[in-house]
Formats: structure tokens, C-alpha cells, sequence
């Protein structure tokens, strides 16, 4: 008897589960090999004409997010899958005037891939078409911003929502760090969007006011998680910040503390990880310079959980939303960073640099 009350300690904390020291060996042991074998299995999932698709739809923003996951992740713009996407990309045009769903998203995301993608080009004809696709982007989505602040589906329009607005802006930061030029406006009305939405939880709901069945507003995990990065990153582009003091704002101190109540309710969806949880997560505290939620690490926790998550081909999710899931998952584990300390406004010596004046260009800033 006096041996089962001397295991029983044993026995529960194994069914706790392994401490998050254990998680962190594990991660510091597997990520390396996880790393490599996501980006094979994205190379595989390129078409022969070196386009990536959504559902069989949105090519342009599913090609651009692969890029951008391969160059955020360390790949060079030579490598042949990267450089077949972006040759796609600039060869097979986004047509501006015709209004489509998703076409925030496709946008946005061409943004980001090209903010990637130029500081490595040598100077060339490819180079200029990306120069004024990038700005030609960063221009359709400030046309595209609704009154109030935020971003809906396709073209202006008075509605929004939140996860719209996280690419709007994650896509227009990324075109201004590339040289593309932006009015300070445009974040001072975002950084007002995001404070007058931010619910009594501190947290965002999908549209600015979201209520559930009972008529009462509430957040999501996601949605707070991309809000607080939109706040952020607003904020940080509307003026010179840095991230400590992006992070002592009181509705972005708010969020994070919301999204730690969201994460400890659950990461995951049907028993998996939430891809773009993930990637919005990762999004918020990077921008931020959070090493923690709480007394949480969450890159850690995060990490072991896509780890394990892994297929053996290296993919992560299924079907055919398969290449968002793998560039979420990629973009997590490498904790590519869209900087925010610059203003929106400053006017760099040229739109981007070419690797032999910048050695560091393309290469992701992570948090040490």
C-alpha cells in the first residue's frame, strides 16, 4: 500500500504531460530537421509553372505566401522554387481593376513577397516590374481601405473585418520597409480603428463589434491575436517605436494579456494546431518583443506542438488549404519578422538594396 501512495505522484505527473523544460529539448533537438523537411515539402507542392493555389483558386496571394515562407525562411531568391514563383509573379500580372474575393489577401501577400524578394535582385528588368508591382500594390490597398480604418474582401467598401485588416497592414508595412511610399494617414486612421474596436476583454472580435448567440461581444483567438499586431504595427508605423515601447501601450499590454486567456483555453482545432492561430501569435509577439505570454514561452509550446503535429513527408494539414497550413507552420517555427521601428514616411536611398550593399537583406530578423 505504502508503495502505490510513493508512485502515485509519478503517475500523475506523467499524465500532466512532459515540462515545458522537456518541450524545449525536444524543439531544440527536432526543429532543425522540422525546418528542412517543411521546405522540401512546399517545394513540392509547386506547380509545374511554378504557381501555388488555394482551393484551386487565389494564385497569386498562395504563390506569393509560399515565396515569402521561403525567403522568410532563409532561402535565397536563386533557389529554383523561389525563384520560379516569383517569375510567375511577375509574368503572370494581378489585374488590379477586377474585383474578386480574396483579393486583400492576394495583394497584401504579393506585398510581403516582394518586400522579400527585391533586396535580393540584381538590378534588371525583373528587378523594376517587381519596383512597380510593389508599389502598385501598397497603392490598391490604400484605395481599398475602408473609411473607418480596416480592410474587407476586395475593393473600398464601408465594411471590414479583422482578419482582411491584419493582411491590409502586415502587406502595406511591408511594402513602406521596401521603399514603397504610404501617407502617415493611413496608420493614424488604423491605430484609431484598432482602439475604438478593442473589446472590454482586450480582445478584437471578426468585425468590430462581433456578439455571439446571446447578443453579447466577444473575442476570438484569432482575431485578438491579429488585432493586437495590427495595433502594433500601426502604431509602430505611424511613428518611430520601438518595441518596448509598443509593448507598454495600454490596448496592445490589454491584448497580450487576452491572448494568453485565449491560448491557455486552447491552441488547437479538432485536436490539431491552428495553423494561422499560430502564425497571428507568432505575428503579435515578435512585433511586440515578447519572449513570453504570462510565464509562458510561447514559441516553445507552439513549436512542440507543430513538431509533433508533422507529417513524416514533412507536410503539415491536409487537402487542399495544404499550402496555407505549411506556410503558417514554416513561418511560426522560423519567427520571420516584418520590422515596424521605421516610419511609414522615411525616404530610404533607393526602393530596395541589392545583396552586395546589404548582406543581411532578405535574411529573417528574429528575437534573440
Amino acid at each position: 500500500m505504502r508503495a502505490a501512495f510513493v508512485l502515485l505522484p509519478l503517475l500523475l505527473a506523467q499524465q500532466d504531460g512532459p515540462t515545458e523544460k522537456e518541450k524545449k529539448d525536444y524543439v531544440e533537438k527536432k526543429i532543425d530537421t522540422a525546418i528542412e523537411k517543411g521546405l522540401h515539402a512546399l517545394r513540392g507542392l509547386q506547380r509545374p509553372s511554378g504557381r501555388y493555389e488555394w482551393f484551386g483558386q487565389a494564385p497569386h496571394g498562395t504563390t506569393a505566401l509560399a515565396l515569402y515562407t521561403f525567403l522568410a525562411s532563409g532561402v535565397r531568391i536563386e533557389d529554383t522554387a523561389a525563384w520560379k514563383a516569383l517569375d510567375w509573379l511577375l509574368n503572370n500580372p494581378f489585374q488590379w481593376t477586377t474585383s474578386r474575393e480574396y483579393d486583400t489577401y492576394q495583394v497584401s501577400l504579393i506585398a510581403v513577397a516582394l518586400s522579400y524578394a527585391i533586396p535580393q535582385m540584381e538590378t534588371s528588368g525583373s528587378r523594376d516590374r517587381a519596383v512597380a508591382m510593389l508599389q502598385r500594390a501598397a497603392d490598391w490597398l490604400v484605395a481599398a481601405q475602408a473609411k473607418g480604418g480596416g480592410w474587407s474582401y476586395s475593393t473600398k467598401n464601408d465594411s471590414h473585418d479583422h482578419s482582411n485588416t491584419q493582411f491590409g497592414i502586415l502587406g502595406l508595412r511591408a511594402a513602406a520597409n521596401a521603399g514603397a511610399k504610404v501617407k502617415r494617414e493611413v496608420w493614424d486612421k488604423e491605430v484609431s480603428h484598432y482602439k475604438t474596436s478593442q473589446l472590454k476583454d482586450g480582445g478584437w472580435g471578426y468585425h468590430a463589434c462581433y456578439k455571439d448567440q446571446t447578443g453579447t461581444a466577444r473575442s476570438t483567438s484569432t482575431m485578438t491575436a491579429a488585432g493586437v499586431m495590427g495595433l502594433a504595427m500601426s502604431l509602430g508605423s505611424a511613428s518611430a517605436r520601438t518595441t518596448e515601447s509598443l509593448a507598454a501601450d495600454a490596448g496592445v499590454k490589454k491584448g497580450l494579456a487576452a491572448i494568453k486567456v485565449h491560448w491557455d483555453a486552447g491552441i488547437t482545432r479538432s485536436g490539431v494546431p491552428n495553423y494561422y492561430l499560430l502564425y497571428s501569435v507568432e505575428r503579435a509577439c515578435m512585433v511586440t518583443g515578447q519572449r513570453l505570454l504570462g510565464d509562458m514561452d510561447w514559441y516553445v509550446v507552439g513549436a512542440y506542438e507543430l513538431i509533433r503535429y508533422q507529417n513524416l513527408d514533412g507536410l503539415w494539414g491536409s487537402g487542399q488549404d495544404q499550402v496555407v497550413s505549411q506556410s503558417f507552420a514554416l513561418l511560426f517555427l522560423k519567427r520571420a519578422f516584418v520590422p515596424v521601428a521605421t516610419p511609414s514616411n522615411a525616404k530610404p536611398d533607393s526602393p530596395a538594396r541589392p545583396p552586395d550593399v546589404d548582406p543581411n537583406a532578405g535574411k529573417p530578423r528574429e528575437m534573440e
